[in-house]
């Protein structure tokens, strides 16, 4: 009875392995050679400099704030001054601190919702190229027959290879990114003049 239950088994998966057919993608790779992978990853890139550069800029200003408040400072504990003199230039010192604390805020609240952006940016990206891939990999896997396409790039919990062993002729990786590329704008002259 076993023998006959393990043929029936063996026989069925046979018959519903007849009608498979793998492929496997490298999506790390075809992330990576993407055309529109370098173009968002510069634009993120861009955004990153620009929030640097003004970053700069507040973090310059807030120095210099601080500056004047130790100077005025220094000027207020002055006992050659005037007591008049030194009350003044304590106000102007209190506001300046004020000042500072508010220049502070702005850079930690500036700081935080630009990274909070450039992050959303590059999720929404991710995805968006993410997709492309995948309707590539589709249409790939229509027009060779493919049933089923799985990821070689995956690594185990053991760091090895998700996929240990695959044909060559299965890997359809080369044929996605030339398909996804092929919309890339072409440099006239390879870009020279």
């Amino acid at each position: 009875m076993k023998k006959v239950f393990l043929a029936v088994c063996l026989s069925a998966a046979l018959s519903v392995a007849a009608g498979v057919k793998i492929a496997v993608v490298d999506m790390h790779r075809v992330f990576k050679e993407y055309y529109k992978s370098r173009i968002a990853e510069e634009f993120i890139r861009q955004q990153a400099e620009a929030a640097k550069v003004y970053l700069g800029q507040l973090n310059q200003q807030l120095e210099s704030l601080r500056s004047q408040a130790r100077k005025t400072g220094t000027d207020a504990l002055n006992q050659a001054l005037d007591e008049s003199s030194r009350d003044k230039l304590r106000r102007e010192s209190d506001s300046l601190l004020r000042k500072i604390k508010a220049k502070e805020a702005e850079i930690e609240l500036f700081s935080r919702e630009r990274m909070r952006d450039i992050q959303a940016l590059e999720e929404k990206k991710r995805s968006e190229i993410i997709q492309d891939i995948k309707s590539g990999i589709a249409r790939r896997a229509a027009a060779e027959g493919y049933t089923h396409v799985f990821d070689s790039s995956g690594m185990t919990n053991n760091n090895q290879p998700a996929i240990l062993h695959f044909p060559a002729n299965c890997d359809i990786s080369n044929a996605v990114i030339r398909e996804l590329n092929r919309s890339a704008v072409k440099p006239v002259n390879g870009g020279a003049r």
